[in-house]
Formats: structure tokens, sequence, C-alpha cells
């Protein structure tokens, strides 16, 4: 079976130059080539990270910003293209990532899109016997970096201490195919695995939660929504847990001051994640589809913007004090306790947007790893089951 990462890596070369001094930005293009069709030219302003700007003195964590200086703020300059970066990316924080423990067993297969592609998925079973509950993954990466390698590590801790069963899914990323392309495949997924994972996954799929960081954690507060609205019937959820979310729609805003939320501008010039990149990433997202994508979007743009918050699962949102997207998550987290929902919100402090594959090093990690895999056997083993939701009779 081919794996996303090689059909990825059939694309053209995708160039962009990075600059890696904080205090000076190069205007770059990136361009590419799918099955014979460009993706439209774009230029950006991309700030690179390193080393640590000024702003952010005393607001990190003098351990993260030895490692960090250690393993990053030294890096020369170098050209890169977005086909090398996807291949990097989920070893980018290896200098951070601790070991892992053992499951009983690990193996791909494949979920069919809307469309009928073909995703990848990657299963981690628990040493005990099943069925198993089961735990279904997105990973981060700014909705065009990523694969099945670049939360492992995490899917293993949590199928070890949760004992459950996870299923890490790589959904199509931009700018091949547009946004919202991400977020269906995931409900695709999530669709099938409720449909058809007791057969083919020896899970039950009357205890499914979901999970993912940053992009990945956008993705799963959306299938949220879309299996809470799902019909005929609701799809049943035991929890979504999240942590770093996207969740505001940045395009809106011409700079990290036109946000209405603090910590845009706190961290403006954050390390591993500032606005810059944050503007790069987002352009990257829209370069394809114009105003019909945006159409198509709709609030999954914006999930502060979605129609109603009522009747969702318990949700657990982390942020890290030091992320540009820090507040978002906190105010997503408000509207949904408003609403009604059962909500466990925590922000650590002193850590970046990545913090979670830093876990060798930052108590921070570990913690969050640990809290959820707590919150999973909470939620899975001895929480009472989701209500059914039955459609109304005519």
């Amino acid at each position: 079976m081919k794996s996303l990462m090689t059909r990825e890596s059939e694309c053209d070369t995708v160039k962009t130059m990075m600059d890696q001094e904080w205090n000076c930005g190069r205007r770059v293009a990136i361009c590419g080539r799918r099955n014979g069709t460009k993706a439209p030219r774009l230029e950006v302003e991309h700030e690179a990270l390193q080393p640590i700007h000024p702003s952010m003195a005393g607001k990190l964590d003098p351990v993260f910003e030895e490692l960090y200086n250690q393993h990053v703020a030294k890096t020369p300059a170098q050209p890169v293209d977005l086909v090398r970066l996807r291949a990097s990316y989920s070893s980018l924080y290896s200098y951070g990532t601790g070991p892992s423990p053992e499951v009983g067993r690990i193996y791909e297969a494949e979920i069919t899109a809307e469309d009928g592609a073909r995703l990848a998925v990657r299963v981690y079973e628990p040493e005990s016997a099943g069925p198993w509950p089961v735990h279904i993954d997105f990973h981060g990466g700014g909705w065009g970096l990523g694969d099945l390698d670049t939360e492992a590590h995490v899917c293993r801790h949590l199928c070890a201490k949760a004992g459950v069963a996870v299923i890490d899914v790589a959904y199509r990323l931009v700018p091949e195919f547009a946004f919202p392309t991400a977020v269906t495949d995931g409900f695709a997924a999530l669709c099938h695995i409720y449909a058809q994972g007791a057969e083919r996954f020896n899970i039950q799929p009357d205890s499914i939660s979901l999970g993912g960081v940053s992009a990945g954690g956008c993705i799963a507060l959306a299938l949220a929504h879309l299996a809470r609205d799902h019909k005929p019937a609701a799809i049943p959820l035991r929890l979504v847990v999240v942590a770093t979310p996207v969740i505001d729609d940045i395009s809106q805003y011409r700079s990290a001051a036109d946000s209405p939320f603090p910590s845009m501008k706190e961290n403006e010039m954050a390390p591993t994640l500032n606005w810059a990149r944050l503007a790069w990433f987002d352009r990257l997202k829209w370069s394809t589809g114009g105003a019909e994508q945006r159409h198509r979007a709709g609030w999954l743009a914006n999930l502060l913007s979605a129609p109603r918050y009522d009747g969702l699962a318990k949700t657990v949102i982390y942020t890290a004090g030091a992320d540009p997207l820090r507040d978002e998550g906190e105010r997503y987290a408000q509207l949904l306790m408003q609403n009604g929902v059962e909500v466990t919100a925590r922000r650590y402090p002193g850590v970046p947007h990545p913090f979670i594959h830093m876990d060798k090093h930052l108590w921070q990690a570990r913690d969050l790893i640990d809290r959820t895999a707590r919150e999973l056997r909470l939620a899975h083993y001895f929480a009472c089951p989701p209500p059914q939701v039955f459609p109304l009779l005519p």
C-alpha cells in the first residue's frame, strides 16, 4: 500500500525559502504541481523563528529555552522545499521527544473518503484482548504538513496507558486538496469506524473518542458538531480531547494586533510558531479555491462561528501559555461551557505551541499526555455510555 507521504512526494518540488533570522523577513514563493496541475503561485511574508525574540523574555520555561537554544536557535539558513519539509516534519522535534511504550500491535489500513479517495490510517491495539474502545486521532501540521508519524509517540502512549485502540488518520493536505477536505476526510473516517469498525478493527462502536493537536484538534472539535448533527441519528461520542487547537480564521486579520485575542499579540514572536508562520500557513490553506472554497468551508473555517454549541460530547482543551493560539482555544472552551457542555480547560505555562512533542524534557508535555490517557480511561471505562439519539417521528 502506498503511504500518503509517498503519494505526496510524487508532486513536483514546491520551493520556499525560509529566513533564519527573527528580525528579517523574505518574500517567498510557493508553487506546486500535482497530477499535472499547478497550484496557484502564492507570495507570502515568512518570518523565521530563531533565535528567541526579546519580546518573549520571561514568558518561557527555562528548560524549554535551554532545549531550544541548544537544538534550534543556531540552525544555519538553508533552502528547503515543501515536499522535503513534509518528509522531515514528523522528526522536527525529535530532539525533545521521549521514548514511548510498546503496544500490542500496530498496522496500517485504508478508509474510503467522501469522494472515493483512499485514506491511510494506522491502528494501535492494546495488549489486552478486544474489542476495545477506540480513540480517533488527527495529527497537526498547519493543514499542509504532517502524516502518520507526526504524533506516533502520543498514539502509543494513549493506547498503552488508556487501554484503548487508537486509529490515526492521514487526512489530505493543502494546497493540493483545498480546505475543508481535511475535515470531510476526518468525518468520513469517523463514519466508517462507527459503521464498520467492529468488524474491521475489533473496536466498540458505542465507545468512540476524538482527539488531535493544532489543526488536528480543530478537526476533532469540528467533527463533534458533525457527529451531533448526523442524520438519521447522531454518532455518539464519549469524549473530545485536543491540544493547542486552531479555532479562529486569521485570514480576517492583517496583523497580530488586529486579532481580538491578546495572546496573538503577546506571542507574536513566539518560538516554533509565531504570527508570520501562522499567516504563511493560512495563505497556503486558502491558496487554491477562491470564493467557492470559502463558501464550501462555511463555519468550519472558524469554529467561533458555528451555528450552535449545545449537545456536544464532553470536551477537554489544553492550551499553551506561549502560543499565539492560546486565547482562541480558551474562548471556544467558554462557548461550550456557556451552552451546557461539560468542559475541562487547562493552560500549560511557559511553553509554545508544539510542546507536546517535547515530553523527554518538559513536564508540561508529560503531564498533558498522562492527563489525556486518564481522561480516556474515565470516558471509556467508567463513564455512563452516551445516550442514544433517535430521529423524531413524523
